[in-house]
């Protein structure tokens, strides 16, 4: 075994040119698109009937079938088909439950290139939701359990390259019955029951069909390490390439890394025997272009190629853009060894980073049918404009594609994934743990080259009841960890959160990470002002509010009869409308339930300001806090819940006080509560929170009092400084409140710097009225709440019981 390492600094000057490796040793056949065909069958049924002998006829058996799209999913093919109505639309959802009983199958015919021919074909699913068995030209290929994992067959001896006019070749896919005791199936398959989902369980062909052909060798996956030293990146490739042919194949395997200026190459000679070889190679790279988060440098990607080679001949080539970037992991600062033993501060290529982050809620559709490309760029460009530089995709929810992870890469977004184990007790038995360790070592090593790729997770809430306390679920979590770490360098921790009561039984230290939910779901126990501020954790994996989307969005999911007053199509969509109303009084002093419009606005308005409260609090903690992540940014079907942009892409009203709150630049208001009576004194902390690694001197920082209709009645100013990467308090303000009970005032905030330019800008409504007064009406407010609970249960029915049939 011979390594070669070679760097080429200019493109000028030398042989090797950008063309030289343009040629495509590989063919690919794309089976994707709406050329599939699709059939319900009792389970059984086409089994017993053989569908599967099949052959592809003009007018064959399945001339009748429902179109169908791959990738896609059963629930969508069925609406395009019009044999299910919107499911998103009233109560739909539980109509459409009866597709979860039946076996689906799907056709697809095609030709086969003749310049395949000769070649080693291999037939790959990226993904199917959730078993199946597959045959091809009547052959049975094999059995697949498990959405998250690729598989593959091989079908060299089975294609027919004949062209009639009729495609020769039929692809059949038996979709089983999905799943619903989760116990059996968690890491395998996301959630699908919750207090924002309905039990429908999504499944199909979720993800991308090919046919691939190659030569002797086929390059299967790779992982790239990089480590910094001064300024030299270490640049760490292992190359798994599968000999295919009985004999072996004297080979070079050639790793290039470009951009537009430079080249890097090196190669290594090595035997390829039949089955799996793995290639190690390095290189080292002198003041490299870094890949960074967008808020602390350039997302920068190089292009990167591997290319497996016999006698100058390409045998094997696959690119892909890649980012060079070294995260590690610190401890925060602040607490002791007995209450917090894990590192929470991301470092990256050096640098610290606070993590703005939102959980990311799914993907954008709940039905797999229904997502693209487009819709991902949409709702991650939105994610960026929102000032958020982290998503978090937690434990209900798949690990997301391919197109997700290159636009986070694309746009400097980091992504801390969770594999999909939720709020179960989880088996601990040799045959499901072998599974479930196959799945996700496919999941890592699937989207582990991804530079936007943050951190990994085992699970979410799975120390969170009695039952998890006496459960295998550590040393589930713990089990994933050690196959993570074998995969990866990129961190890994065990569950979210791992403070709560019964993850401290469970052995973990008291303030690692929590969930600061309480306040949403016990609404009117605690105002915000009282809770948040007595959270001390390293890290906020996960923080509740929620609003209404707004009413044109509201009218494509709620019938015209339940719009208002409301109907139990609200509740229906995850409405917890109780909550609602009692943080609206909160946040307003009112319920505002005068009017759908009204409604929806306060709600929204009361989302941002409760977001903006917590949020910045938690900023301005940092370096002691090192991130919080608000729960969600979007969600996967249309709800009334926690997104601050909804199903259909539109913005609430939310969206604008996080993103001003999630400024990298911030001036921030501490003030120890919302409410003051005529003549008392509002006192506040003027804060900076600076996540750029730039120092700002010689800041001007102006306050503005002003009253419900904008008119100034104080203004003061400060000249401030802040260093890099830090939070700091700056001077404190007082003012004597003017006005009634009942009015409101505003604080607005400024930063500018010495040539007058607006930096920075942020702002609150303070309301003028008795606190007391107002915490006791909040907690009437709570104790109707429980006794409606009480009467009527947890479930949807208790905000419209009069609708119910009781006669």
């Amino acid at each position: 075994m011979t390594n070669k390492a070679d760097k080429i600094r200019d493109l000028e000057g030398t042989s090797l040119t950008r063309e030289t490796y343009e040629v495509q040793p590989r063919i690919i056949l794309d089976l994707n698109g709406y050329h599939w065909l699709m059939e319900r069958m009792r389970p059984g049924q086409g089994i017993e009937e053989e569908l599967y002998k099949l052959p592809n006829e003009l007018s064959g058996n399945d001339f009748s079938w429902n179109m169908a799209c791959v990738p896609g999913d059963v629930y969508t093919d069925l609406v395009n088909a019009g044999e299910l109505d919107d499911p998103f639309y009233g109560r739909n959802m539980g109509k459409c439950k009866w597709v979860q009983d039946y076996e689906w199958w799907y056709n697809r015919a095609f030709q086969v290139p003749k310049e395949m021919k000769g070649k080693n074909l291999t037939l790959i699913f990226e993904g199917v939701d959730y078993s199946c068995d597959v045959w091809l030209n009547t052959h049975y290929l094999g059995r697949h359990e498990g959405m998250m994992s690729s598989f593959e067959f091989d079908v060299t001896e089975l294609v027919d390259y004949n062209t009639p006019h009729v495609p020769s070749n039929l692809l059949t896919v038996k979709i089983d019955p999905p799943p619903k005791n989760q116990k059996n199936f968690a890491g395998m398959k996301h959630n699908f029951a919750g207090d924002y989902l309905t039990g429908v369980i999504p499944f199909g062909i979720w993800k991308p069909v090919m046919l691939i052909a190659t030569s002797k060798v086929r390059i299967e996956n790779y992982r790239l390490e990089t480590k910094l030293t001064n300024n030299i990146a270490q640049v760490i490739f292992d190359i798994d390439i599968s000999g295919v042919t009985n004999s072996t194949t004297e080979g070079e395997i050639e790793v290039i890394l470009s951009d537009k200026e430079k080249i890097y190459k090196t190669t290594i000679d090595m035997s390829l025997y039949r089955g799996q070889n793995m290639a190690h190679l390095e290189m080292e790279i002198d003041n490299p272009k870094l890949w960074w988060p967008y808020d602390l440098g350039e997302p920068f990607c190089y292009d990167l190629n591997i290319v497996v080679k016999e006698n100058e001949i390409n045998l094997d080539k696959i690119s892909a853009k890649v980012g060079l970037r070294e995260i590690k992991m610190q401890r925060n600062p602040g607490f002791t060894l007995e209450e917090a033993e894990n590192p929470w501060t991301f470092e990256i290529n050096g640098k610290s980073m606070f993590l703005r982050s939102a959980c990311w809620g799914g993907q954008p559709s709940f039905f797999y049918g229904r997502n693209s490309r487009e819709k991902y760029r949409f709702f991650l460009e939105a994610a960026k404009e929102c000032n958020i530089n982290n998503l978090r995709i937690f434990g209900w929810h798949p690990a997301e594609t391919e197109e997700f992870y290159e636009i986070c890469d694309e746009l400097g977004i980091t992504v801390w994934t969770n594999f999909s184990f939720a709020t179960q007790v989880f088996r601990d038995d040799t045959e499901y743990v072998n599974k479930i360790k196959h799945e996700i070592a496919e999941i890592v090593k699937d989207r582990r080259n991804h530079p936007s790729t943050l951190m990994w997770m085992g699970g979410e809430e799975v120390y969170f009841s009695e039952a998890h306390v006496n459960s295998a679920n550590r040393k589930i979590m713990e089990t994933l960890g050690a196959v993570t770490r074998s995969l990866t360098n990129t961190p890994y921790a065990d569950a979210s959160p791992l403070s709560s009561r019964e993850g401290i039984r469970m052995g973990y230290k008291t303030k690692e990470s929590a969930h600061a939910n309480s306040h949403y779901y016990a609404a009117g126990a605690v105002f915000m002002e009282n809770y948040y501020p007595n959270l001390d954790f390293c890290i906020i994996p996960e923080l509740t509010a929620a609003s209404s989307p707004n009413v044109e969005s509201l009218r494509k999911f709620i019938p015209d009869n339940e719009l208002w007053p409301m109907g139990l199509s609200w509740g229906y969509h995850a409405g917890d409308m109780h909550v609602l109303e009692i943080l609206n009084y909160e946040v307003h002093g009112d319920t505002c339930l005068d009017s759908l419009e009204h409604f929806v606005e306060a709600t929204q308005i009361a989302q941002g300001t409760i977001f903006q409260y917590a949020l910045e609090h938690f900023r301005r903690c940092k370096p002691h806090v090192s991130g919080v992540s608000l729960c969600h940014f979007i969600t996967n079907w249309p709800i009334v819940k926690w997104d601050l942009i909804d199903y259909y892409g539109s913005k609430k009203k939310s969206f604008d006080f996080v993103k001003a709150s999630y400024q990298p630049l911030l001036p921030s208001l501490q003030f120890p509560k919302r409410r003051y009576l005529p003549g008392e004194k509002f006192m506040a902390r003027l804060w900076i929170v600076n996540d750029r690694y730039e120092v700002y001197n010689n800041l001007r920082y102006s306050v503005w009092i002003l009253d419900k209709n904008d008119q100034i009645l104080n203004t003061e100013e400060y000249t401030a400084y802040v260093g890099e990467n830090e939070s700091k308090e700056c001077a404190n303000f007082e003012w004597n409140v003017e006005g009634s009970i009942g009015d409101t005032f505003k604080v607005n905030l400024s930063l500018c710097n010495e040539n007058n330019e607006i930096l920075s800008e942020n702002a609150y409504e303070i309301l003028i009225m008795d606190q007391e007064k107002a915490i006791e009406k909040a907690y009437e407010l709570y104790k109707i709440m429980h006794q409606e609970r009480d009467k009527y249960g947890r479930g949807y029915y208790r905000y419209a019981p009069e609708q119910l049939v009781t006669w």
